[in-house]
């Protein structure tokens, strides 16, 4: 059983968040279906909801986004209509009602949705086990790299923000931090198997966006147009001569893509190579949108 707590703001948020057992609740989308399959037992659920963490905001010629903000308000922000591809993915991720619940922070740090990581009957390689079952197994909607992992990142958000040159503000109780939106992830390891680089304690408060680029666009793949996590999605900003390229689903984390070659890198396996034609087709369609946008 979970203790429950509601700090009144963020330095006492970060507090709790020290304690062993503390999670972070935010929207609660995520981690409910996590406790549900026995992946986290919290002996303390931290709720952010009246932490301050909310809100959408200009900051001089750019924009700061709360950790809180929930995906609907994201996607019908009119500081955010300049940013295409990010209001484009904040309104496709889920379905409308996860999206007035689901929450920046949460949409961006979010754990796979691979069946053998989520499934009560295994423990995989990502869980703590020593086999990752989709590699000897149904790997279909997993993604293209070699490793030790084989899961693929579902966030529609990840990918839209870093081609957008966003920054993430991170917290804890020593202090404020603030880095590349693509550098709050990182690959699993033997000796680490979190798939994000904040550290215990540690808490998103906040994205940042720059100016915005001058175009931008979201493009993804699913099983179906509501309530569907992205199978690939890719995202591409212009500005000036400069094409910048990210994309989910197709990687343990969220990773930028070389316009020149988008496939580097990514050499699929047997089950899920068919990502390989959806993301170079999504690479292309998303490129020459650039030029209409």
């Amino acid at each position: 059983m979970s203790t429950y707590a509601r700090p009144a703001s963020v330095e006492e948020a970060l507090e709790l968040l020290t304690r062993d057992g503390a999670a972070v609740l935010a929207g609660g989308t995520d981690l409910a279906g996590q406790i549900d399959r026995g992946i986290r037992s919290p002996s303390l659920l931290v709720d952010l909801q009246d932490a301050g963490l909310a809100g959408i905001t200009a900051d001089g010629e750019g924009v700061r986004i709360g950790a809180t903000t929930t995906l609907s308000e994201l996607a019908g922000s009119e500081l955010l209509a300049p940013y295409a591809a990010v209001a484009t993915a904040a309104g496709l991720a889920a379905s409308p009602l996860l999206r007035n619940q689901g929450t920046v922070g949460g949409n961006l740090c979010q754990h796979t949705r691979c069946w053998y990581y989520r499934g009560e009957e295994w423990t995989c390689w990502l869980g703590g086990g020593d086999t990752c079952y989709a590699q000897i197994g149904d790997h279909r909607k997993h993604n293209l790299e070699e490793g030790d992992c084989i899961s693929a990142h579902p966030s529609d958000l990840a990918p839209a923000l870093a081609v957008s040159g966003a920054t993430v503000v991170v917290r804890s109780a020593e202090g404020e931090r603030e880095l590349p939106l693509l550098e709050l992830y990182r690959r699993p390891t033997e000796d680490n198997r979190s798939l994000v680089t904040l550290a215990v304690g540690e808490l998103v408060v906040a994205v940042r966006l720059p100016a915005p680029p001058e175009a931008s666009i979201y493009l993804r793949t699913g099983e179906r147009q509501a309530f569907s996590f992205p199978l690939v999605s890719v995202a591409a900003a212009r500005t000036g001569d400069t094409i910048t390229l990210a994309a989910a689903g197709v990687a343990n984390i969220p990773r930028s893509l070389d316009p020149a070659d988008a496939l580097a890198g990514l050499p699929g396996h047997p089950q899920s190579a068919w990502k390989r034609t959806v993301l170079s087709t999504l690479v292309e369609r998303a490129t020459a949108g650039l030029e209409t946008a």
